[in-house]
């Protein structure tokens, strides 16, 4: 007998599987009553396939299972009906890119560094859920819906097929960037489970991204956010069925997850979409596992998706990495004092404010900020009432979150953890840390909800085309806050592209002299080169290289310098290039260069 044929074995007569408190009292959604996960039976000898199923930007209470009445996703509660339902699950960011890192890791966002969308990427030397399931024979396969979830950022480990395509022709000033449908995307992962070996084990990940905003208008009426964003969740859903459907018609009933990266705001505390805060409106999740053997029903007990790696391994009887920051829930529930990590970077990228870092407990949260917080959310659900300095509770979770955050690398620093031991031991013996260390000599983003209303309407604006709208409301977010880099980013391309480069060139100097990126050192070269400025454009272009070796724009940028040498083959063979290896970020850009290149 084979190595492979003994786990399989193995798997028939030792699967764990999670024990929950159906029918019992007490049980239903928001319960506090904790649950007992235990083995049970195991199913045939074959190991099941696996389909993961993430939903951008949901909120937990429109879902029908948790509650929505009346229910917009007749789908996702037919899952749910069979399914073990996690009624206190809690995102790790509410941020794309970090939150799929860490379902696909187990490991916390400063441990595994893929900690913001497009400034980030998760490293190589990552062992991914796809990685360990292609070791053990699957087949795996993943369809996303978001350019956040490019290759380039470091998701693709493991996968046989990684289809990241996306509708090139989204504005690119949009604030997600380009994104793709959930019927496109279910379209493309049905084709190709259509195909599949039924040989072998099929490890599939489908990413949804409708929910997200910019929401869909709704034909023939003006509607709120709330609104607009509910009938994203129920076409979201309407997709959903079809692949659900599909996945269980194949004679051998699959295991499947299907769970939020966060949710979203909705003016809760002011906020309109996510990534400023770390409230539960943004981090308080819906997720849920059906399949061979799980028990059916409720779990109050307090979860993340870091968790998510190693109970779905427990699940298929198949070894956990070492040295993750999940836990199989099958055999180490937390306890009612145990917490879960949560942070948010956005507010240090996009405007120069401190990075949150928080603790959540099943009924308190801290959270670390200029102006910390701490509540009682047994008493006040909703985060209202915040008790940091009169509650003695908060003091615990303050040592606790030190001591994390002193073996984390600070946010925007590359470098690992501090290395003079002794200053750490001095620091932890104290339970204090510095401010200034963790950026947290930034501003409170609890001072900056308008700042940043200003920006996401100014990127409406910009998605739809209206310009100076878009302008105009970048002009006020800066006005009150003359740091706001992601602000200053995209009033530097809205003018370049109305042809102000000048002031678009103030811009991103601006942006460069604190958080540079890629995409603002591109621009900025981009903007020297047409201004003439060649040789202080050379360095800048070298320097995006270094950053990162696979974007298309510095293929741009060296094919405009070509055009300026009068080497129009060269020029072309750049163009080419870059349309070829980075089509969805500069692919429109490189079709318009070649357009007017002569024959």
């Amino acid at each position: 007998m084979s190595e492979f044929d003994v786990h399989l074995a193995s798997a028939a007569r030792s699967l764990v599987v999670l024990l929950c408190c159906l029918g019992q009292a007490g049980c239903g959604p928001d319960s506090g009553e904790a649950s007992t996960p235990v083995a049970v039976s195991a199913p045939s000898a074959n190991r099941p396939d696996v389909v993961m199923i993430t939903l951008d930007t949901t909120r937990r209470d429109h879902i029908g299972c948790y509650g929505r009445t009346p229910s917009l996703t007749p789908n996702i509660d037919r899952l749910c009906a069979r399914a073990h339902r996690f009624d206190n699950a809690v995102a790790v960011a509410p941020v794309t890119l970090p939150a799929h890192a860490s379902m696909m890791t187990g490991r916390y966002p400063p441990a595994h560094g893929a900690r913001y969308n497009g400034e980030t990427q998760l490293p190589a030397s990552a062992t991914t859920l796809a990685e360990v399931l292609a070791k053990q024979g699957y087949a795996t396969s993943a369809f996303v819906s978001a350019f956040v979830l490019d290759h380039r950022f470091g998701l693709d480990q493991g996968f046989d097929v990684y289809d990241d395509r996306v509708d090139t022709s989204v504005s690119p000033f949009a604030a997600t960037g380009n994104e793709r449908s959930a019927r496109a995307t279910i379209d493309a992962a049905l084709a190709a489970w259509s195909r599949r070996s039924i040989d072998r084990p099929q490890f599939l990940w489908v990413h949804l991204f409708d929910a997200h905003a910019p929401y869909a208008a709704l034909s023939g009426q003006s509607a709120s956010d709330a609104e607009r964003y509910a009938e994203e969740i129920r076409a979201l859903d309407q997709q959903l069925g079809r692949l659900l459907d599909a996945v269980q018609s194949t004679g051998r009933e699959p295991l499947v997850t299907v769970l939020a990266d966060h949710g979203e705001s909705l003016g809760e505390h002011g906020e309109r979409t996510h990534g400023l805060f770390v409230y539960d409106a943004t981090v308080r999740i819906p997720w849920m596992i059906a399949g061979p053997g799980v028990r059916v029903g409720a779990d109050a007990n307090l979860v993340s998706q870091v968790d998510l790696l190693p109970t779905l391994l427990g699940l298929l009887d198949v070894p956990v990495p070492t040295g993750i920051d999940g836990r199989d829930l099958a055999t180490t529930p937390r306890g009612n004092d145990d917490t879960v990590y949560v942070e948010t970077v956005l507010p240090y990228y996009d405007f120069a404010l401190a990075p949150l870092h928080a603790l959540r407990g099943l009924d308190r949260k801290y959270v670390f900020a200029p102006r910390p917080e701490f509540y009682r959310l047994d008493r006040d659900p909703g985060e209202l009432d915040n008790r940091y300095g009169e509650d003695r509770e908060a003091d615990a979770l303050v040592q606790r979150l030190d001591n994390l955050l002193l073996d984390w690398p600070a946010v925007g620093r590359a470098a690992s953890r501090l290395d003079d031991a002794d200053a750490v031991a001095r620091l932890r013996s104290l339970g204090y840390l510095s401010g200034s260390d963790l950026g947290m000599d930034g501003g409170d983003p609890k001072d900056a909800v308008d700042v940043v209303r200003e920006h996401q309407d100014a990127a409406e604006a910009a998605s739809a085309g209206r310009v100076d709208d878009a302008i105009r409301h970048l002009d006020a977010a800066l006005a009150a806050m003359p740091s706001a880099r992601g602000a200053l980013y995209l009033r530097a391309r809205l003018l370049a592209q109305s042809g102000r480069r000048d002031e678009a060139l103030r811009d991103v100097e601006q942006v460069n002299a604190s958080v540079p990126s890629a995409d603002s050192i591109l621009l900025q070269a981009q903007l020297l080169v047409s201004a003439g400025r060649y040789d202080q454009a050379k360095p800048l272009i070298d320097l995006a290289a270094q950053r990162d070796p696979g974007h298309g724009g510095v293929l741009i940028v060296r094919g405009d310098l070509a055009v300026v040498a009068g080497d129009l083959a060269a020029a072309r063979g750049y163009y080419e290039q870059a349309l070829a290896l980075d089509p969805s970020r500069v692919g429109r850009q490189a079709q318009a260069r070649l357009s007017r290149l002569p024959r």
